[in-house]
């Protein structure tokens, strides 16, 4: 059997998809509104915003109970204040409740609207990327991989934590929010890990990121934190009871 040939989008019915219109006037040529999503989804792309959640916005967080209603009143208050904002974001809590969804929607929101120079950056995926430069073939150093994190106006940094603790990584995210916090600059963080243990036996942030890791984001962002079930595992049930 042939393989079935892709279909072919269909073109936008206003501007038949050359993506440009004339003005009014006649004098200019303007972008169409298809082309919207298309420089978004470049934009969130720009900044490292991961697919499953370039489409986040603090729109569509539905808040299920009070510790998210507080949570996204947080998270519009930064987006409607900026620059103005002297501290970043660090939003605790467990599993599936939106902390990196609220993140991401900040930064979405700040890219579109003033172009802010920003970056999402997953806590184990760049010391993945620290590490690998340790090797003679590689053409990078660990402060070309850092660079773009300290320099950036806004960072989010998600799943702070989640890589089991050694004084290497946290001396790396130390010596990352230590020039932030001395430049100025603002970030967000999500994790997993709380103030107190989550459960008995657990581990605390402190415990998972060190002393001086943890006096240092008390000092450079205001503590958020969200409760609640997860969200996707009460979407995956939803659907398996429908």
């Amino acid at each position: 059997m042939a393989p079935r040939l892709a279909e072919s989008p269909v073109p936008c019915p206003v501007c038949k998809g050359f993506g440009l219109l004339e003005s009014e006037d006649g004098r200019k040529l303007l972008p169409c509104r298809c082309r919207e999503g298309v420089e978004r989804d470049a934009r969130r792309q720009a900044v490292r915003i991961p697919e499953r959640y370039r489409n986040c916005t603090l729109t569509n967080y539905r808040p299920q109970e009070p510790s998210q209603e507080r949570a996204k009143a947080a998270a519009r208050r930064f987006v409607a204040d900026y620059p103005a904002v002297d501290l970043g974001l660090l939003f605790v809590g467990p599993v599936g409740v939106g902390k990196t969804h609220l993140a991401a929607a900040v930064l979405a929101e700040l890219v579109d609207t003033l172009g802010v120079r920003s970056v999402f950056c997953d806590f184990t995926d760049l010391l993945s990327r620290i590490q690998a430069t340790f090797s003679r073939s590689s053409e990078e150093s660990e402060d070309d991989v850092l660079h773009i994190y300290r320099e950036s106006d806004l960072l989010v940094l998600d799943e702070l934590g989640a890589r089991r603790p050694t004084d290497w990584a946290r001396d790396v995210l130390y010596g990352l929010l230590n020039t932030r916090y001395n430049r100025k600059r603002l970030t967000i963080l999500t994790t997993n890990y709380g103030d107190t243990p989550e459960k008995p036996g657990g581990e605390t942030l402190e415990q998972r990121v060190g002393v001086p890791v943890r006096s240092r984001l008390a000092e450079m962002c205001r503590l958020v934190e969200i409760g609640g079930k997860d969200f996707r595992r009460e979407a995956r049930l939803g659907e398996r009871l429908s």
